[in-house]
């Protein structure tokens, strides 16, 4: 799969409801489709995406889901855990960059882009920004990541967590918005309990 835009932040246009033709032209170059066919070949490829994420969110293998999501664009390490009914951002997945020996958890969303309505520009920004899940992290179930977020290397982000800033290598995150809770105790690399408080 070809990446259309470099993989760093980018501003993105409010969302603003269209008819669908002028709505295809509009995401097709936001997606940095240009040339001939671009609309054609936005389409394709995003009901492509759609149709591999779902068939991903559902099969009882997580070889199969990674194989899927790495069509799509997802960019996965070796060993990589994904669980079922996990989401990984519906527009832009070649955004999701997930490392070697990472798990993810079932019922999971991992979002690379925020676009509020027309009408809230003045009160969140819309853009598209990487997320990036480090070696060794594991991601418990039903967590939110936001975009433009790091998960640190061998990190744990606890069950129920919203992500909403980088979260620092081996260290325990939890809440809304997610915090750290404890930083892991290590020993030749490699974490042995945590720290005491």
């Amino acid at each position: 799969m070809k990446d259309y835009l470099e993989l760093k932040k980018h501003s993105l246009p409010n969302h603003e409801e269209r008819p669908f033709f002028k709505a295809l032209k509009l995401t097709a170059k936001e997606h940095g489709y240009k040339g001939f066919m671009a609309r054609p070949r936005f389409l394709f490829r995003r009901s492509l995406d759609y149709f591999l994420q779902f068939i991903s969110r559902i099969v009882p293998y997580s070889g199969t889901r990674v194989k899927l999501h790495r069509w799509r664009g997802v960019k996965i390490g070796k060993k990589v855990h994904i669980g079922p009914m996990v989401t990984i951002d519906d527009v832009y997945p070649n955004f999701v960059i997930i490392e070697d020996g990472v798990s993810v958890a079932g019922q999971n969303f991992i979002l690379t882009h925020n676009k509020p309505l027309e009408y809230h520009k003045h009160l969140s920004e819309a853009f598209l920004a990487p997320v990036t899940i480090k070696k060794n992290a594991w991601i418990a179930i039903g967590v939110i990541i936001l975009p433009g977020v790091t998960i640190g290397e061998g990190a744990i982000v606890a069950s129920g967590a919203v992500v909403a800033k980088d979260v620092p290598p081996n260290t325990l995150v939890g809440g809304i918005p997610a915090k750290v809770i404890k930083e892991f105790e290590m020993k030749d690399g490699v974490p042995v309990g945590f720290k005491k408080l």
